[in-house]
């Protein structure tokens, strides 16, 4: 018969440790960035729930499939951690060679636009009512321009834009030169400074 007066075994206090830190790294598997706690936790999770499987197969504690399910949970969520950190690393880089993407080619266009076109003898003019910023613009490309527009921002003494100064031209032969006289509706007394805004032409 039976001795049911046989003391109990404990149950493995190290497969619920396991199990409880398991499920939390699962849980947080996901996130980004907080997943490397997880990671962490999983790793912690993974040691007890051997210790507790290993003293449940020994006979020493009860809770063998709690100590099973402890393992399962915690390699579960080391590798969801892997997985999502792994595609979070490569959307990152996908972004980051996008940008380098669109500052290499804002930087061609500049330099073709430079290619394009060039000024020379700029002056800044006006009166109470506009200023005028004039110069000599020079149709490097070897087509005739149908249009050609020049613009520039106007700044007051503490560098906030005030205004622009715009001109444009029809019909600028190949190597040609134009004199443009670029006008804005701001008081030439009120600009301190002037920058080349935009030279854009087809």
């Amino acid at each position: 018969m039976a001795d049911n007066n046989a003391p109990q075994k404990p149950k493995s206090a190290a497969a619920i440790v396991g199990l409880v830190l398991g499920i939390i790294a699962l849980v947080t598997s996901f996130l980004p960035f907080i997943n490397n706690l997880s990671f962490v936790l999983a790793a912690i999770g993974l040691v007890f729930a051997i210790v507790g499987l290993a003293g449940a197969l020994r006979g020493k504690k009860v809770g063998k499939g709690m100590a099973i399910a402890s393992v399962v949970v915690n390699v579960l969520a080391v590798v969801i951690v892997l997985s999502t950190q792994s595609m979070y690393a490569a959307a990152i880089d996908d972004a980051t060679a996008s940008l380098t993407s669109n500052d290499a080619a804002a930087t061609l266009d500049a330099t073709a636009a430079a290619d394009k076109y060039s000024i020379t003898d700029e002056a800044m003019d006006g009166d109470a009512y506009s200023t005028k910023i004039s110069g000599i613009l020079t149709n490097n490309t070897n087509d005739q321009l149908s249009y050609v527009q020049v613009s520039y921002n106007l700044f007051d003494a503490d560098g906030n834009q005030i205004g622009t100064a715009l001109a444009n031209t029809n019909n600028l032969a190949a190597d040609g030169t134009w004199k443009f006289e670029a006008t804005g509706m701001t008081a030439v007394d009120k600009v301190a400074n002037y920058k080349l805004g935009d030279v854009s032409g087809f």
